[in-house]
């Protein structure tokens, strides 16, 4: 069986998704290549799509959340968009790649390669089965114009009333959950977490990220934790962002911080850990799920993750920081309450789906026996 998954990188959540389902469709035994759909048609609108989304997010984050609202509420702007994305130069060269490929069965980890096998598939030229897969706890405006596609997966069957009033059709949806790679589909006992890592087996533990890129005022929050009078270790993991991790390092705190930079053991510490505060990406957000992990929430990326907030609070899986109610507060709200701690775990066991890449895999499997 050969297996091709497509994504872009605009976010790591994407390409992770992606190597999650290959890391699965590898263990069966099948032939599978990961790729970046402009990476490899379109250098230009790899560059543009890949520079453009952080520059955005970073620095331009109301226009960015202003272009995502308007794609959501107008069609004329949604499909103007997918001309760029999604256009017919970009199509041949997909088309002229798949059929030098190909494969039996097409993944898609984003909306954009999701739209350009969409379009081939309209025009007749493309017959394979094609899955689309969402990697947040929404739909996303482009997602729209992948009605062709056989399935598109969701995160949760409690999307499918939205999905519906998208005109994406209710035999279309396939709500097995969003993929997550081995390490973080099974549990290690907190203890024997804490015990591997070194860590007091005894104090609450609280998990800081910014992110894959360390994204967030990660000084902030530690400062305004540190203040208070709870007996805790507190973890902050950077990412790649070198510059927050030697600010970290050098900060004056009253009780000793750990502070890390890029670790391929983040599931360990997620084991080690009674709560995570994060930004609401949708794969670190999915992996926190699988964990049981309940969540404290920071610095949405307007646009999806906002509606990954909105999701996790109206489940009880998450608290939001805001303006008006403070990441100490939050951390105060659920070291002051152990049941509501129990709470948001027993919420999040509702949701979670830490078999989503196996479950894609089967999908998959059985479009290409029809």
């Amino acid at each position: 069986m050969r297996v091709l998954v497509l994504s872009v990188t605009a976010g790591y959540g994407h390409i992770s998704t992606a190597k999650a389902i290959a890391e699965e469709f590898t263990a069966r035994g099948a032939e599978i290549s990961v790729e970046d759909l402009y990476y490899q048609i379109s250098r230009l609108t790899y560059d543009i799509i890949d520079k453009g989304y952080l520059f955005s997010i970073r620095h331009f984050q109301r226009g960015f959340k202003h272009g995502y609202e308007q794609m959501e509420n107008s069609e004329t702007t949604r499909k103007l968009a997918s001309l760029f994305t999604s256009n017919r130069v970009i199509a041949g060269r997909l088309a002229k790649y798949l059929h030098e490929y190909m494969p039996d069965v097409i993944l898609a980890t984003h909306p954009f390669p999701g739209q350009v096998l969409n379009n081939l598939k309209s025009q007749g030229i493309l017959n394979i089965p094609c899955i689309g897969v969402i990697t947040d706890y929404c739909i996303h405006p482009g997602w729209e114009d992948c009605g062709k596609l056989e399935y598109i997966v969701t995160s949760s069957e409690l999307l499918s009333y939205i999905a519906q009033k998208k005109s994406i059709a209710l035999e279309q949806l396939a709500p097995l959950g969003i993929p997550v790679r081995s390490m973080f589909r099974n549990k290690t006992d907190k203890l024997e977490a804490r015990r591997r890592l070194d860590l007091d087996a005894h104090k609450h533990t609280v998990l800081l990220m910014g992110g894959s890129m360390g994204y967030g005022n990660m000084i902030k929050n530690v400062t305004a934790i540190d203040r208070m009078n709870i007996n805790l270790q507190l973890i902050c993991i950077c990412g790649r962002n070198e510059k927050m991790r030697r600010q970290l390092s050098i900060l004056k705190t009253r009780d000793p911080i750990i502070v890390l930079g890029f670790v391929d053991n983040v599931d360990l510490y997620m084991d080690a850990a009674d709560c995570i505060i994060t930004k609401p990406g949708g794969l670190t957000v999915t992996e926190a799920l699988c964990k049981k992990l309940p969540m404290i929430l920071v610095n949405p990326i307007p646009g999806h993750e906002e509606r990954n907030v909105e999701f996790l609070m109206n489940s009880g899986a998450a608290l939001r920081v805001t303006r008006h109610f403070s990441v100490s507060e939050a951390v105060y709200y659920l070291y002051s309450s152990p049941e509501r701690l129990k709470l948001m775990s027993r919420c999040i066991e509702l949701i979670a789906k830490p078999d989503a890449a196996e479950r894609i895999c089967d999908l998959a499997e059985s479009l290409c026996i029809k």
